[in-house]
Order: C-alpha cells, then structure tokens, then sequence
C-alpha cells in the first residue's frame, strides 16, 4: 500500500497567496478598465456636449443675422434676439445684438451678435462682428443705369470722386476717370458701341479705356433702395420738425416776416401761404436734426449745423444751398462741420427759375427714391452755366442736367460734380442706411464684455 505524502503546510499557503495576488490583480485591472472606459464616456460625451454648445451658438448667431435682417429699420440699442430657445439634444442657445452707439451718424453701423450654446453644463460663446453701412458713402448711387429706358453713358472729360455703385450695368465711351472703387451687380459692362466687357482685364475695347483709379467689380451684391422713409417721418414728429403740407424752407435766416440773416437756424412757412407768417427752428436744438414733410419742399440758404431735410413728395432746389464753412466755390474748408442730406421719396429737381438761371451750387448728400436727381426743363432754354454739387447724388435713375451738341451745352447745366469725403466717417442726422448687414470679423471667446 502506496501513501500520497500530506502537502507540506508552507507551500499551501504559498499557492493561497499566489491566487489572492491574482485575484487582486483581476481586480485592480478590472477596476482600472472599467474606470478607463468610464473616464472614456464622461470623456467623450463632455467633447460630444461642447460640440453640441459650439454648433448651438453657431446655428443661433447665424438666425439671429436673419432676424436682423427681416427689421424695418436697425436697432439702435442693445437687445435679447433669443433667450434660451431649445434646440438638438435639448440644448439651448441665447444671442444678443450688442450696438455700437458711440459715433452718432457715423457712416457704419457696427453690431456684435453675441452667442452663447449650451448642453449639459457646458457652454461655449462666438461673437459675430456685422456692419451696415450708409447710402451717403456713395459719390453716385443708382438702381439703373439708365433715364428709365435709355442707358446712359459715362464719356470722355467726366471725372467722378469716390464710391461708386450700381445694380445695373455701367456703360463707358472714350475714357472717363474715376477715384473711387467703381463696383456693379451686373455680370457685364458696356464699351462703345457695344462691346460686351465681362472681366476688368478686358479693357480697353475699341477705343474705350475707362481708368478705375481705385478698381472696379462685377458681380457685387445688389443694395436694394428703400421706397419710402417711415423712420424719418417718425423721427421728425418726436425729436425734429414735421409739417404735412408743402413747405418753403430758408436755411439760415430767422424772423416771422423780414428775413434776418441768422446762422444755426432755418426757417418754414406752408408754400401756398406766400405772405404767411415764417416759423423759425435753431437747428443744434433738434434732439433729430430732421425735418420732413409730407408735400413737396422748396430749399434755398446757407446751412450751419447738421440737417436731414425729407419729403415723401419732391424736393425743389430754387436757389444756391450751400454751408457756412464753404468758399464762394462751394468747397468745404478745413474744419467745416456743416452737413445736410436732401432725400425724397419721388425727386430732387433744380427749379427752372430767375435765381438759377446762372449757376447753381449745392452742398448736400442728395437722394431720390424715385425716380431721379434731375434739372426742370433740361431740354430747352439757354444754358444756365455750371451745376455745381459737394456731395454726392443717390437715385433710382440717373436724371438728366443739360443737352448738349458736339460737346457743347445748350440747354441746361454743365456739370461739376465733387464727392464730399467728410461723408466717409460722418453722415447727415439718420441718413437711410444700406439695410445690407456685412459680417466683419467672427471670434469663439470667454470675454462677455461689451465689445464697444
């Protein structure tokens, strides 16, 4: 008989030990995964939540431009576009319109969209910088490059300072020069007689060779012009002057009847009422430097100040309009704080009439929302000398001065037209804007400051 020999004590604690070392082991590692794949799913689903937040700010920033977008007029103060609106996986996303309200009448409106998305505790803010410029940028501005059904034609000896745009397509014989950057929503240009241009680098054509100091664009976005002026009418019944009848206007003189030559102020009177009593206005006490009427207006006068002068008819010009810091040229001189819009919702037109007769200068932005900047019976008559305009001319059509013949005026006005630069970095009190929101610089940031 064969006996097993009893395992000795030592080495059965031994192997115990040896497991316990394993299964502790198992156990740490097991631990240890399993705390690794949960550190992985907190890990990822914290990048798929801050994810979520950037696409959540992104997607609100970009409805908030649309809302912007869709107002009658910009807003003027800081706003809450979207609060808290719920969107994918039950995130959230709130925008505000922050406005940049320290340049009063600047020539752009600057705007931040401030976005910020939230998921699951996690947020993560962009700020869309946007801008909105003025129509009084412009040295010329028209919907049309035409009278209405006839194109017009820049020519030889025509010289145009500043900005220039149209939604239509320029037409150029021989070579007029231009200053300012020249741009068209038209996919084309003319050259005479009719030589289809598509790309800047295929002038010259013919014996046209426009020169674009500045360069020109096709294909620029299209600036649609506004039809009527509700916010200035607005604006002139609570912080201006409004009448609802046709109105002479005199700037720069004050007195019930005999004119007292008066800088600073303006005064009106209705225009049937030619022997009515004047009402005087001290322009720098308009909390809106505007003044609007509801029938035609007929302006003559000096201006000293800033002034909108508007009406939902025409506005006749039926003597010299000028400032009081301009020369006997018209020119603005140096430190010329002086500035006046003209807009109307149908015409601005320069009256057929003895005081204009021989000459005429107007310092004014002018703007005519339909249908154009014109001279009253252009077509006949002596000529009446040189149109001379600081500013600059936005209409729907181009409107027609003077006829000429062989390159000789005979009848109506030669032209000499000048941009007013000033315009470039301040504009008449509440000059109608673009309406064209630009994005101007886009940021992911934590600072919740008021950029302005």
């Amino acid at each position: 008989m064969k006996y097993k020999t009893p395992p000795i004590s030592g080495e059965t604690g031994h192997a115990l030990f040896v497991v316990l070392i394993l299964v502790f082991s198992m156990f740490i590692f097991g631990a240890g995964f399993f705390s690794m794949v949960g550190h992985e799913i907190r890990s990822s689903q914290a990048k798929l939540d801050s994810e979520r937040a950037f696409w959540l700010a992104e997607g609100g920033k970009e409805r908030a431009l649309r809302y912007l977008s869709e107002l009658h007029t910009p807003p003027t103060s800081d706003f809450v576009v979207f609060q808290d609106v719920i969107g994918p996986g039950n995130g959230t996303y709130t925008v505000h319109c922050l406005v940049d309200t320290s340049a009063a009448w600047s020539v752009v409106k600057a705007f931040m969209l401030d976005s910020v998305g939230r998921s699951q505790g996690i947020e993560r803010r962009v700020r869309q910088r946007v801008r909105m410029t003025s129509f009084a940028q412009y040295a010329m501005f028209t919907d049309e490059e035409t009278n209405g059904s006839v194109a017009l034609w820049y020519i030889s000896g025509d010289h145009v300072e500043g900005r220039l745009h149209t939604n239509g397509t320029f037409h150029f014989a021989g070579t007029p020069q231009f200053t300012g950057r020249i741009t068209s929503s038209s996919d084309h240009m003319i050259g005479y007689p009719n030589y289809r241009v598509d790309d800047m680098s295929d002038w010259p054509v013919g014996s046209n060779a426009p020169r674009f100091a500045a360069g020109a664009e096709l294909n620029a976005p299209m600036i649609e012009m506004p039809t009527d002026l509700p916010d200035l009418r607005h604006l002139s019944m609570f912080g201006g002057v409004f009448t609802g009848v046709e109105t002479d206007i005199e700037l720069g003189f004050t007195g019930v009847q005999a004119a007292s030559r008066t800088p600073g102020w303006l005064r009106y009177r209705a225009h049937a009422d030619t022997h009515g009593d004047w009402v005087s206005v001290e322009i720098a006490t308009l909390s809106d430097g505007i003044f609007y009427s509801d029938g035609d207006v007929y302006i003559k006068g000096v201006l000293d100040g800033e002034l909108t002068v508007a009406s939902q008819r025409d506005i006749r010009i039926i003597d010299d309009v000028t400032y009081e810091a301009s020369n006997a040229a018209g020119a603005p001189q140096p430190g010329c704080n002086d500035l006046l819009g003209l807009v109307a919702e149908r015409n601005i037109v320069f009256a057929d009439n003895a005081a204009n007769q021989n000459n005429l200068i107007v310092n004014s932005v002018l703007m005519a929302l339909d249908t154009s900047i014109t001279v009253e019976n252009y077509t006949s008559g002596a000529p009446r000398g040189t149109l001379t305009i600081w500013g600059g001319l936005i209409q729907k059509y181009r409107g027609a001065v003077g006829q000429f013949r062989n390159g000789t005026i005979i009848h109506g006005y030669q032209k000499d037209y000048h941009y007013d630069s000033r315009v470039t970095g301040r504009t008449p009190p509440s000059f109608p804007l673009t309406g064209v929101y630009e994005k101007a610089g886009w940021e992911e940031t934590w600072d919740a400051t008021d950029p302005f």
